[in-house]
């Protein structure tokens, strides 16, 4: 409820009022594909939802916009009537008045010969998809759709399993299956759309809906079963080598992938700047430069950090700067202190403050930079590890600017120091 707007659509950040048509969009998919794995939506959510894309897509004018360019614009309207289409509310005026246009990119073609195929209009939905390209080149957008190739060969498994195209969507996800496996990087609305392109396949057509499997590890293990395309198992084994066996025992083929993750071991991170650049420096209230690899308990600091955009990439969209602090100090939450937004300069759009860390979001327009001041409090004596600041675009990975972590410590506030802000403390506020 914290997304959705008075008009039933939805913001891009939770208690804000910044609108993006696209990710409202993908918001109603979200919902509708829910419903149809059998989950429970609220009418209250997804009603005024549907009304309001179901007016803008009657409403969608094709033009550029100050927001978007007209290949993004269409390719919005295009996802609007398919996933309108996938709700069972399909806008037939407004697919013809978009099928009229001679200037729609490969995606949006490919969306609105879906949404055709859902609407039952098979003869239409095959007439826009005759002769276009199946296979997509790689590209990245940081806004607009936040697309990329991998997202685009999703679409176009999408549509033409809505088609009733096996054997060609079949192709297209043998695609998707070789990036999935890749071990690249891909953003979440990627991932997502790929994901849901393969275990469409999966049970298109398909009479086992049962996966059945064995799975051991170094001998141990047992049977496995799931109703779902996909299965994620946690295989707990310490460092070392190990032997893992998987045997398929139902009627069906199932593929298995091992993935292995970790995080840098303390003070093993390496700093980075690709595209952009972020430096941490660490002040006093006045301004004046502090030694944050030891400090006293009690006293108070500003994390003061710069991410700059360095001039060789268009304009970014959706980076996401993330601070973990030392777990012996405290930060300071300005929203309930009444002193929010004077620690930032720069378009920040979004920023949670949790116990141990700030994630500030926002756009960094070419050759530009934002700063941001976090309030800390040295709270608790003992030595800590201080992560390094990361800030990197949301959509595209190679897009990053990390610093180098560092020890800190807190030790017991010096009798000087302690006298000192007794000293500075106002009468009033003494206690008898």
């Amino acid at each position: 409820m914290a997304f959705q707007r008075s008009d039933g659509s939805f913001n891009y950040w939770p208690g804000s009022d910044q609108y993006d048509a696209w990710t409202s969009v993908y918001a109603g998919h979200f919902m509708i594909e829910a419903q149809r794995q059998g989950y429970e939506v609220p009418q209250r959510l997804i009603g005024p939802w549907t009304s309001f894309e179901r007016r803008a897509a009657r409403d969608h004018q094709d033009a550029n916009t100050l927001q978007l360019p007209r290949s993004a614009h269409q390719a919005t309207q295009a996802y609007r009537l398919y996933v309108l289409a996938l709700a069972k509310a399909p806008e037939l005026g407004a697919m013809n008045r978009l099928r009229e246009r001679s200037d729609l990119d490969v995606r949006t073609r490919w969306l609105l010969s879906a949404a055709y195929a859902l609407a039952g209009r098979a003869d239409v939905s095959r007439s826009l998809s005759q002769g276009i390209t199946r296979a997509v080149a790689p590209y990245t957008e940081t806004g607009w759709t936040y697309g990329s190739g991998l997202r685009d060969e999703a679409l176009i498994a999408t549509a033409l399993l809505a088609q009733g195209d096996r054997a060609g969507a079949y192709s297209a996800v043998q695609r998707i299956s070789a990036q999935l496996s890749s071990g690249e990087w891909f953003s979440t609305q990627s991932t997502a759309f790929a994901l849901m392109a393969v275990s469409q396949l999966a049970l298109n057509g398909t009479q086992e809906r049962t996966m059945s499997f064995q799975l051991q590890v170094d001998g141990k293990g047992g049977t496995r079963t799931s109703q779902r395309p996909f299965v994620q198992e946690l295989i707990d084994a310490p460092q070392g080598k190990h032997t893992l066996t998987v045997r398929a025992s139902g009627s069906e083929p199932i593929h298995v992938r091992l993935i292995r993750q970790g995080v840098p071991m303390a003070g093993e991170e390496q700093a980075t700047s690709q595209g952009i650049e972020t430096k941490v420096r660490y002040i006093d209230a006045s301004g004046k430069p502090l030694d944050a690899a030891r400090l006293e308990q009690g006293q108070d600091l500003y994390a003061e950090v710069n991410v700059r955009h360095l001039g060789l990439l268009p304009d970014l969209h959706n980076l996401a700067l993330t601070q973990v602090f030392a777990s012996g100090w405290e930060i300071r939450n300005v929203r309930l202190e009444g002193t929010e937004g004077t620690g930032v300069s720069g378009p920040v759009q979004y920023q949670d403050i949790r116990d141990d860390r700030v994630m500030s979001y926002f756009d960094l327009p070419k050759g530009r930079d934002v700063t941001l001041r976090i309030p800390l409090q040295a709270a608790f004596i003992g030595r800590y590890y201080l992560p390094g600041a990361s800030a990197e675009a949301m959509y595209d990975h190679t897009v990053h600017g990390r610093t180098k972590g560092q020890w800190v410590e807190v030790v017991p506030a010096s009798t000087t120091t302690l006298s000192e802000r007794s000293a500075n403390v106002a009468p009033a506020a003494r206690k008898p």
